[in-house]
């Protein structure tokens, strides 16, 4: 084996953790804050450079891929944390995360998915969609893409695999609860446009209001306020559904404007960060009239859906009617990296205005109703279409 000059080594090493310490305070808002912090961190990150020089001089092959090595190195400090939602987004992942969250449209089946113990768990499909249409369902977990195994896979190599052509193929496999077999579905992808708000009048004389989020983007709440202001100049609207079922979140901002639609004053959200300081967002008021108010809600509803139903369930403004919400209570930070990949860090976690936690724990609605046998029927949907007009009549 190759002999190193100890010194040498040692001043390779701390230049690049200069490096990559200096690069953290000004790109991700990570560093220590002492010559202390600034010492146990060196000597913490000696052997991983020691590892990568080795990498680099002695492996057997000399044309190796430093960046992908270093980009596993990354998602293994990132598994190391035990989180699943705290992950390493490379740069086309991350531009396509982007454009999802800001253009509302991509190619492929129209999934929001999660990873779990090594597993890919479908939090929801998207309503209109190809997956919708071919009945997958929140809880599925993916365990065959194109007839390959998918355990231990990350998100993003799932969604890569998963999204593609408009017209193409792709074959999935799934477990469900309580079916031992695994089901197969080939859908065709399509492009997804993903339309925050859809609205609609119902009930006795189409005096109820039923509004359905989809997804919480900078879109949401211009949609939102679009349809209560037709609902308003309807005269004739005595009352609000807001259906967030399968709606597995997005923005803080936007569940906080979304819930200040319904909620005239008072908390809507407390963030706890790591140091323990808490931030309380309040409603940015409301101008439209307090209808009485049903939120329906089920295992698919999560994180900035639970934030909305949470301030309302607390508020005493409406009640909630579905199933037990997914239970995501935590935030998210996207920070970008400088060669344009990013880190998705779970900084904070939140609280509903009476402070109760729900992370990994969940939401319980005011009423409970199951899914119906009969998938042509919204028995929940029903129900709160039966009580609005018991209310209002």
């Amino acid at each position: 084996m190759k002999k190193y000059r100890k010194k040498q080594f040692i001043v390779l090493i701390l230049i690049t953790i200069a490096v990559v310490v200096v690069s953290s305070f000004i790109f991700c808002n990570v560093g220590a804050n002492s010559k202390n912090d600034r010492d146990e961190l060196f000597s913490s990150l000696e052997p991983f450079f020691e590892a990568l020089t080795l990498i680099r001089d002695e492996y057997i092959e000399k044309d190796i891929d430093l960046d992908k090595v270093i980009q596993e190195g990354i998602k293994g400090m990132l598994n190391a944390l035990g989180d699943p939602y705290t992950r390493y987004v490379d740069p086309q992942s991350l531009l396509r995360e982007q454009e999802d969250m800001f253009l509302g449209h991509f190619g492929g089946l129209g999934i929001i998915i999660s990873e779990k113990d090594e597993q890919i768990i479908i939090i929801s499909p998207i309503e209109d969609t190809p997956a919708f249409r071919a009945n997958i369902k929140a809880g599925d977990i993916i365990v065959e893409i194109d007839g390959e195994s998918a355990k231990g896979i990350t998100v993003d190599e799932a969604v890569n695999r998963l999204r593609g052509e408009k017209g193409t193929e792709v074959t999935i496999g799934v477990q469900r609860k309580n079916i031992e077999e695994v089901l197969e579905f080939k859908i065709i992808r399509d492009i997804i446009e993903v339309k925050a708000v859809k609205y609609e009048t119902m009930g006795r004389d189409d005096k109820i209001g039923y509004i359905r989020i989809t997804t919480f983007n900078v879109n949401t709440e211009r949609e939102l306020e679009d349809a209560l202001k037709i609902f308003a100049n309807n005269g004739n609207i005595r009352g609000i559904i807001l259906d967030v079922r399968n709606n597995p979140g997005g923005l803080l901002d936007s569940a906080i404007e979304v819930s200040s639609k319904f909620i005239k004053e008072g908390p809507i959200v407390h963030i706890n960060d790591r140091d323990g300081q808490i931030a309380t967002f309040k409603s940015r008021g409301n101008i439209f009239p307090d209808w009485p108010l049903f939120v329906l809600v089920n295992e698919g509803s999560a994180s900035a859906s639970e934030i909305v139903a949470g301030a309302i369930q607390d508020s005493g403004r409406g009640k909630l009617l579905g199933k037990k919400t997914f239970g995501k209570g935590v935030v998210q930070q996207v920070f970008e990296l400088l060669d344009n990949s990013g880190i998705v860090l779970t900084t904070s976690e939140y609280y509903t205005p009476s402070k109760r936690s729900i992370h990994n724990i969940g939401i319980e609605p005011d009423i409970l109703i199951e899914i119906g046998e009969d998938p042509e029927q919204d028995m929940q949907l029903n129900k709160a279409l039966q009580l609005m007009d018991e209310i209002i009549k």
